[in-house]
Order: structure tokens, then C-alpha cells, then sequence
């Protein structure tokens, strides 16, 4: 009976909300009920997720729909909900690096593997000093010689889509890990796909030493602005929200489901962005919906 009655009141919300969104000529008031009305749906999912009386799937479709909602009362730059089962089209991702797929569950997967420098194997051998006298003679010139040493491989996943995105940005996204090493970036491009201005970092298994960090770009170098003073745990194979966000007066902030884990003041970069890129340095992750708002 209690579930009937939840699941009850999150239809009607529902319905109301459709009725409010459709009007082609909404105002502020109308504007104003909606947004409260989507608060109110979003503790129902939330409440209703943790008494679990609800499948987890039903829930986050619940969520997605009501960021689709907002999505309609807010400037959006960009929108991605990889509901057409690919990311070639509307919008156009390129990849750059990697392999890219969607899944099943509607989010953009990458999986990296980096391979390990092998160190040279090296043996102690007894030898009378006339053996070694020998071979002083007969060894090869340095030129000549091979080596079995392996280099480490750099390996990346990097894909990119180009988008006008104001400097007051919002980025919204959902994120799944399922790595213990590596690390994730969330880019901001500029006039190229090839030129980063912000990079947002998370590193799995995140602590002290590694934790979530933003970096400028410029001239090819790399500055850090700020570090996470928290550090949530990501790697559980579930889905996160994360926010970055910087507004009109340059305060920039991460949040991760909810939580501000990292705040500070930027304002290099005043110029409209290029476009979003997502890199993967050794792990697997997935993403989406993702959807950059213009920063309330």
C-alpha cells in the first residue's frame, strides 16, 4: 500500500510537471512552481531510494527525467543523454584516442589498460679474472648493442565534442568507476579541440595524495588552482553526480552527489569555450547524461 502510494505521488508530479513545461509562455511564476515542484520530486526519488521501495534503475530513469525538466528551464549549452545508443551524431563526439562505446544503460564507456615497463633482468656470474680480461677485449661497441629493456606504454582514451559554452558554466554530470588506479579529466576546450584551458581531474582510489584537482592551461604548461579538501569515494561501480561549476564572479566549485568538495576563485579564462573533451589515463569509467548549463 505505501508503495502504491509513493509510486502514485511521483506520477502525479509527474503529470503536473508536463502540464507546466509544455506552455510555450511560461512565467517566472510558472517558472518558480515547476522548479519547486522538481525538488519536491527529487527528495521523493532520493527518500525513496533509500527505503529501497523502488528498483534502482526506475529511480535513476526518475532522476534523469527530472534533469531533462530542468534542463528546459535553464540556458543549456549542451545536452547529452546517449539515448540514441551511439555518439556520432547529435551531438558529434570525436575520438581522438581509444575505443568508445555506449552501453546498455545509456552511458558513454571507455576501458584502459596501460602497459607496465618491464624492468632488465639482471645476473651475477662468477668469473676467473682472465675470463673477464677476454671479454673486455671482445665486447661489443656500445652502438651495437641490443637492449631488452621495455619502455613504458602511454596510453590514453580521449574523445570530444565542440559546443559554445559561456564562461559562467555549470557542467552536470553522472559518472561510474569501476578502476583502483588511473584517473578520469573532464576538459574545457578552446578555439581547437587540441587546446585544454581547464582540466578537472579525478583520480581513483582518492585520498590526501590523490584527490580531485582543477588545472589551468596555457602555453602548453599546466597550473594547479585548486585541490579537494574531501575526497569521496567513487570506484563502487555506481553512478555519482558531479558538478563543476564557475559563476558571473568567477567562484568555481566541485561538487560530487551534492557535496562541495573542492572551492575557489578563477577568472583566466574569460573567453567562451570550444567544447568538451573526456580522457581516460589507465581505468574504466562511463558517463552520462552530461549537460552543461549556464551557471545560476
Amino acid at each position: 500500500m505505501k508503495l502504491n502510494k509513493w509510486m502514485m505521488s511521483i506520477f502525479i508530479t509527474i503529470f503536473v510537471m508536463s502540464i507546466i513545461a509544455v506552455s510555450a509562455h511560461a512565467t517566472d511564476q510558472d517558472r518558480k512552481t515547476l522548479n519547486e515542484i522538481l525538488t519536491e520530486l527529487e527528495q521523493k526519488i532520493k527518500e525513496a531510494d533509500q527505503r529501497m521501495i523502488a528498483h534502482p534503475k526506475f529511480l535513476e530513469e526518475l532522476m534523469n527525467l527530472v534533469k531533462k525538466y530542468r534542463s528546459k528551464m535553464r540556458v543549456v549549452f549542451f545536452f547529452e543523454d546517449f539515448s540514441d545508443g551511439e555518439y556520432r551524431y547529435n551531438p558529434t563526439w570525436t575520438v581522438e584516442s581509444g575505443i568508445f562505446k555506449v552501453t546498455p544503460n545509456r552511458r558513454l564507456l571507455s576501458e584502459v589498460v596501460l602497459e607496465k615497463s618491464q624492468p632488465q633482468a639482471t645476473t651475477t656470474e662468477r668469473t676467473s679474472p682472465f675470463a673477464g680480461f677476454l671479454k673486455e677485449i671482445i665486447k661489443v661497441p656500445a652502438e651495437e648493442k641490443k637492449t631488452e629493456e621495455r619502455p613504458s606504454v602511454t596510453q590514453e582514451a580521449r574523445i570530444y565534442t565542440l559546443a559554445k559554452i559561456e564562461p559562467d558554466f555549470e557542467i552536470d554530470l553522472t559518472f561510474v568507476s569501476r578502476s583502483s588506479s588511473g584517473s578520469m579529466e573532464v576538459i574545457l576546450l578552446g578555439a581547437s579541440p587540441s587546446i585544454s584551458l581547464y582540466r578537472m581531474v579525478y583520480r581513483s582510489s582518492p585520498s590526501v595524495d590523490r584527490p580531485i584537482e582543477i588545472y589551468r592551461e596555457r602555453d602548453g604548461r599546466s597550473y594547479l588552482i585548486e585541490t579537494a579538501t574531501q575526497y569521496p569515494f567513487l570506484d563502487d561501480g555506481l553512478p555519482h553526480r558531479i558538478q563543476w561549476i564557475r559563476d558571473v564572479q568567477g567562484r568555481m566549485r566541485v561538487l560530487v552527489d551534492g557535496k562541495e568538495i573542492l572551492s575557489t576563485y578563477e577568472i583566466f579564462h574569460r573567453s567562451n569555450f570550444g567544447g568538451l573533451a573526456l580522457v581516460n589515463r589507465d581505468g574504466t569509467y562511463e558517463w552520462g547524461p552530461i549537460i552543461v548549463y549556464k551557471a545560476q
